[in-house]
């Protein structure tokens, strides 16, 4: 009986990670990161957005120093990018403001196209 519980508990296990990949928690951050993008495309509390968005890429970095060294080094350049966005926002910086955008978004590229699987319509994976 022990033998078949194993077994059954073995054959299921690739399908609980797999569930679990990404994580509600990674699910939830990469959210919040498109609504904060939403808000300071339309240009709407830019500074404070790009804080917070700064942070969202510290805690996500440390979600990637587990992985990937080049996913937790995406990440710390996508919060220097932020930090930077919210400073030339601060100081009514429009040219700071458009490279620093630009910066997020070729960060936020890299990292979904080397670690982003799209599975269905509405469900992506990380690889």
């Amino acid at each position: 009986m022990h033998g078949i519980l194993a077994v059954a508990v073995l054959a299921l296990s690739p399908s609980l990670f797999a569930a679990e990949d990404p994580s509600p928690q990674h699910i939830q951050w990469m959210k919040e990161q498109g609504e904060l993008s939403g808000k300071i495309r339309k240009g709407v509390d830019v500074e404070a957005s790009a804080k917070r968005m700064a942070a969202v890429f510290k805690e996500v970095e440390g979600f990637w120093a587990k992985r990937s060294a080049v996913g937790a080094s995406t990440t710390r350049e996508g919060q220097t990018a932020a930090l930077a966005l919210a400073k030339a926002a601060a100081a009514g910086d429009q040219a700071g403001i458009a490279a620093a955008s630009k910066q997020i978004g070729g960060t936020c590229r890299t990292c979904h196209e080397a670690h982003r699987e799209k599975i269905s319509d509405t469900e992506y994976k990380i690889r």
